[in-house]
């Protein structure tokens, strides 16, 4: 028996090779660490300082992840960077931005906008800069459901350079369009920038809570709540999300802060380990799994799990060659060896025998996955104008495979089959059918795809929709204002019109002068059945536009593509009159001391035009004229008001306005400062204040003063109550008081007094109704 046995091993092994006489035991698959790749260009001067604030990221990112990569200037060179970024999750570049549009070039560069500013040789400082743009990225490979954070870099987020001017509406919107297009094309699905924040808060949630990429970025420690969307132009299916540092009305200034996403991907999406290669090689064979014949001599196979050899020659009989791959059907335990005796079929499942597993080796046992199956918009439109006649349908293996993806109809008839191999997956579909276009409605796709080895089959399917019906839109009258006043100064500079669709898409807006030429074209996003078209009376380039009239036309556009019949209506642009201002908001010329007798009234004219300039009481009644249809040229104005009206008498206590009215002769506009002519500029919290309600009172003062004032509150059916101020700026003091829950309506006097540096008393009131 044991010379049987001897004879049986023997023959065994001269059929699998004696190289390896023990085979690990059966083993799972090993999760890695997502991969946190860190950036710092050559940013000159500033470059010790984002190396600096790299390494705070560096210490926090450590925290959740080993597998993270540095490559900081004088050595961040693209070759480096390059390769550091391949299969990266999550990728954070600090560092000049270049992006477009810009003020230097008229034309798109994708060779050095919209990219990184890099060192073009390593090792030689911080001030060889080279620029690599969007078409750089394409050579770069991310990993599944990759975030890019953008920090500190200029363009970026719709942000202009230090010292140049802001960007306007539709210029903002589209460089950070732009500058995110060239990641999201290199894997990306999120896209974040942020000028002046820190990227650790947006680490910190992708891999501590599970969010979606869209409330991440809405709850940033440096959110500012400004936020507005449009449907990114440069990147199909993604969202475009900006938050300006400040908002008036649909005025924006201070483009620090975007996102470009698949708004729905989520921070387990980003950081979670499902999303690894699945075409390793295991540490032990995997039953069902697969393995290869590398034995020199090949590897015996027997009829059963005895590995009882032929009687007449003491060996197997049948041998698998070197090279074969055979899936593994089952383990029988181990063999003299100590290997398993393993049950192995073909690729394709034929049953062939049994082996020693000495004779083989482990491969490639885990079914691959599909990553990121996107299909656009979801909708198409086969009629052939050119926009959204067909759609296609992307994903991403784990692994090398070969694919089909199907489209088929609500019944199941496959009317279109697209097969490939590797890792990328896309089909397209033009909606056609022997030539003719499929009637409106959802169509299913199903993408089947197999790896190299036999594992199983990975299967993903969806739905998208063809519609051919073009929205139809509704304006809602002109638009508001319809005389605008677009020259920076805060005040009307832009123009809205609103507007309702049939479904949901975008508005394509084009803006004409009065001879016809296009000055401006943009979109917005249209989520619901309501929206507003905003134009900023600026020209596509960023400049302003001149005086006169503009039409606005808007064109629906649905998610397939398709456009409605357009709508117009007229703007009046007249920007000549801006920034009328007051120096100050209160001043107390009426008391004669010096303390704070005038006030300074200015306005600037863009170019020349007629003026009328007065000084008006709260109720509209002129108390001084300083010019009246005064022609006037370009320039600053300004005068110093005393406090007196044409008479040459101090005007009552009270709000007074600079009104100032200009015109060419076709168009007039007014704009008018405010100014408190009294010892305290009242503000209350509430204007109608309820009986129970807790309001603040804030008191602004006129003049310095000796000590804090105090305020007086009369409230019907109480008794007169006498509060203490705080004092919360250089000339505000502050109180919060409950009022009285009892008495009636009726009016609720409040009274501000105190002792300005002379020791001269003072006081103002107000009164608010009381219900």
């Amino acid at each position: 028996m044991r010379r049987l046995l001897a004879g049986l091993l023997a023959g065994v092994l001269a059929l699998s090779g004696a190289a390896s006489l023990v085979a690990p035991s059966v083993a799972a698959a090993v999760a890695v660490n997502p991969k946190v790749v860190l950036v710092v260009g050559a940013t000159h001067a500033t470059t010790p300082t984002y190396r600096a604030w790299m390494e705070v990221t560096y210490r926090a990112v450590r925290q959740y992840t080993s597998n993270v990569l540095r490559i900081y200037s004088p050595n961040a060179t693209w070759s480096a960077v390059k390769s550091a970024m391949a299969g990266a999750s999550i990728v954070v570049y600090m560092g000049h931005g270049n992006g477009f549009p810009n003020p230097y070039v008229t034309f798109p560069r994708p060779d050095v906008q919209n990219g990184m500013g890099l060192n073009a040789v390593a090792g030689q400082g911080d001030s060889n800069t080279k620029y690599y743009g969007e078409s750089y990225m394409d050579d770069v490979r991310l990993a599944p459901n990759a975030v890019v954070i953008l920090s500190h870099n200029c363009y970026a987020s719709g942000n202009s350079e230090p010292g140049n001017p802001e960007p306007s509406l539709s210029v903002a919107k589209a460089r950070l369009d732009n500058f995110a297009a060239g990641f999201i094309r290199a894997g990306a699905r999120a896209v974040i920038a942020d000028g002046h924040g820190d990227p650790d808060p947006y680490i910190t949630a992708l891999f501590t809570t599970r969010q979606t990429i869209e409330q991440i970025w809405r709850a940033a420690p440096d959110r500012h709540d400004n936020v507005f969307t449009f449907a990114s132009v440069r990147s199909s299916g993604y969202t475009a999300f900006s938050d300006p540092d400040h908002a008036s009305g649909s005025t924006y200034t201070g483009f620090y802060r975007s996102l470009v996403a698949r708004p729905d991907l989520r921070s387990e999406d980003v950081t979670g380990a499902r999303y690894a290669r699945t075409d390793g090689t295991p540490g032990a064979f995997v039953v069902p799994g697969a393995a290869e014949v590398t034995a020199p001599a090949g590897a015996g196979i027997f009829p059963d799990a005895t590995l009882t050899p032929d009687p007449g020659t003491g060996l197997a009989p049948d041998s698998l060659p070197t090279g074969t791959r055979v899936r593994l059907l089952e383990n029988a335990g181990p063999g003299l060896d100590g290997s398993p005796i393993l049950h192995v079929a073909t690729l394709a499942g034929e049953e062939l025998g049994w082996v020693l597993g000495s004779g083989l080796s482990p491969r490639d046992s885990t079914a691959p996955l599909l990553w990121q199956v996107e299909a656009g918009s979801g909708a198409f439109s086969p009629n052939g104008d050119g926009r959204g006649d067909s759609i296609t349908v992307t994903s991403r293996a784990s692994e090398s495979v070969s694919w089909t993806v199907r489209f088929a109809d609500a019944g199941g008839t496959v009317l279109r089959s697209v097969s490939g191999s590797g890792e990328d997956i896309a089909a397209s579909w033009n909606g056609l059918v022997d030539g003719d276009p499929v009637p409106d409605g959802t169509y299913g796709f199903t993408i089947s795809a197999r790896d190299l080895w036999g594992n199983p089959e990975a299967v993903a399917s969806g739905t998208v929709r063809v519609d051919t019906v073009p929205p139809d839109l509704a304006a809602d009258g002109a638009p508001a204002p319809a005389l605008f006043t677009p020259n920076g100064d805060g005040v009307t500079d832009t123009t809205r019109l609103g507007i309702a669709t049939s479904e949901p898409g975008s508005a394509v807006v084009t803006v004409r002068d009065e001879g016809g030429a296009t000055v401006d074209a943009y979109s917005v996003a249209v989520p619901g059945s309501t929206a507003g078209v905003t134009w900023d009376g600026r020209a596509a380039g960023g400049a302003y536009v001149p005086d006169g009239r503009y039409s606005i036309e808007v064109v629906p556009q649905d998610a397939a593509g398709n456009r409605g019949a357009p709508q117009a209506a007229d703007a009046q642009v007249f920007a000549a009159l801006g920034s009328v201002r007051s120096s100050v908001s209160v001043f107390y010329p009426q008391d004669g001391d010096g303390y704070a007798k005038t006030v300074g009234l200015s306005f600037v004219l863009h170019s020349p035009v007629t003026v009328t300039w007065t000084i008006r009481d709260a109720v509209g009644n002129v108390v001084r004229t300083r010019c009246d249809a005064a022609a006037l040229e370009a320039g600053t104005y300004s005068f110093a008001w005393n406090g007196r009206n044409d008479a040459g008498a101090y005007v009552p206590k009270g709000h007074y306005y600079s009104t100032v009215t200009a015109t060419d002769g076709v168009r007039s506009t007014t704009q008018r400062a405010a100014v408190v002519a009294d010892a305290f500029r009242i503000v209350v919290s509430d204007t109608t204040p309820a009986r129970g309600q807790r309001i603040s009172i804030t008191l602004y003062t006129a003049e310095p003063l000796a000590r804090y004032p105090r305020v007086t509150i009369s409230q019907p059916g109480y008794a007169k109550r006498y509060l203490n101020t705080t004092k919360i700026s250089s000339t505000g003091y502050r109180v919060y008081v409950t009022l009285g829950s009892g008495g009636t309506p009726g009016t609720l006097g409040i009274r501000g007094s105190g002792y300005d540096a002379g020791s001269r008393y003072q006081w103002s009131k107000i009164a608010l109704p009381l219900h």
